[in-house]
């Protein structure tokens, strides 16, 4: 490099450093401190100062710090979308988490309320075997009572018949014994006349 370059080249060095300063102190404020804008731009004003002044070292310079610049705008951005990327898999997980809770509390809804009705139906099937075996034991007390009065009053009956047979046995005995004594009369009376007139002849 002669001595008729090198001065310009320190100049635009001098010169970028005295511009940058409040670039960046002004992206740092922003927010950006991390940002490739300010690099970019000085590669691309020494590329052209060092083509300009013939420079090939600064001209190389500027592309090597353009180049670099923009890598890492690159890479920034590919951290970016990836920390987007990884951002939205979090939230369709977080999402999907809750879609699942979801439906695991509506499978536990339902699931209980299954077994709310299966217990509710078994007790109203118990209730209903209940009754009928009521139902049959009623029956059958009833049928057994209407038997034994039918006994009962079979047995009464017959007692009565046989009270009456007996009754009428006891006036034919009667009858018996009144014709019986009837005839014992009438042949004592027979007797006494016979004998009354056998004494009288």
């Amino acid at each position: 490099m002669s001595r008729l370059t090198a001065l310009p080249v320190f100049a635009v060095r001098t010169s970028l450093k005295v511009a940058r300063l409040p670039l960046d102190t002004a992206l740092k404020l922003a927010g950006r401190g991390g940002t490739t804008i300010a690099d970019q731009a000085e590669g691309h004003v020494k590329q052209a100062a060092g083509t300009v002044l013939g420079d090939e070292e600064l001209r190389q310079e500027g592309t090597r710090t353009t180049v670099a610049a923009e890598e890492r705008a690159e890479a920034q951005a590919l951290r970016g979308k990836a920390a987007a990327e990884r951002e939205k898999a979090d939230d369709a997980a977080a999402a999907k988490a809750k879609e699942a809770e979801a439906k695991k509390k509506q499978a536990a809804a339902r699931a209980k309320a299954r077994r709310e009705k299966a217990a509710k139906d078994k007790a109203e099937a118990q209730a209903k075997a209940d009754e009928v075996a009521e139902k049959r034991r009623q029956a059958s007390e009833k049928a057994e009572e209407e038997q034994r009065k039918a006994g009962e009053a079979e047995a009464r009956k017959a007692e009565l018949e046989a009270l009456k047979a007996d009754e009428e046995a006891l006036d034919k005995k009667d009858e018996a014994i009144t014709a019986k004594d009837e005839a014992k009369r009438l042949e004592d009376a027979a007797a006494r006349v016979k004998e009354q007139r056998t004494s009288e002849d």
